[in-house]
Order: structure tokens, then sequence, then C-alpha cells
């Protein structure tokens, strides 16, 4: 029988993939950046780097947006607006 990963499982997960995806746009870049510096790249291809580069963005793009969503959903046994006891 399979059973359903929860959310925080597949958020888990989709964090791991974009950390290993990001370090091959990451390697990707610097490979390119020293090709270029050896000469075996003309200019005529920047368009490769220029697809890493957009790729790198949009993962840390994507980061932000979770990052804004997780900080606006209130938490288990928390209220949004400060509605904690005071002592």
């Amino acid at each position: 029988m399979t059973t359903m990963k929860s959310s925080q499982e597949i958020m888990d997960e989709l964090e791991k993939s974009k950390g290993k995806y990001r370090s091959i746009v990451q390697a990707g870049i610097a490979k390119w950046v020293k090709d270029f510096q050896e000469g075996s790249i003309k200019i005529n291809s920047v368009d490769d780097l220029k697809k890493l580069i957009e790729m790198d963005i949009q993962i840390l793009k994507d980061d932000l947006v979770q990052l804004k969503h997780n900080e606006s959903v209130p938490r288990k046994g928390t209220r949004k607006g400060g509605g904690g006891s005071e002592t």
C-alpha cells in the first residue's frame, strides 16, 4: 500500500532538490566563466551563461516567495497579530 507524503515531507524534498539544482547551475556558471577566460568560449555563446543565470535567479525568487508565504501563514499553536499571553 502506498502512503501519501505530508506537505512538510514534500516541501523538504523540494528544498533538497532546489539546493541540488542550484549547485548544478552555479557549477555551470563557474565552468562557463572559466572556459570564457581561457578563450574557449567566444562572445557569440553568451546565451548559455544568460540561461544559467536566469535559472539561478528563478530558484532564488522561488525561495523568496516561499519564505514570504511561510511568514504569512500562522503556525499551529500561534495566533497572527500577537495574540499570545503576556506576563
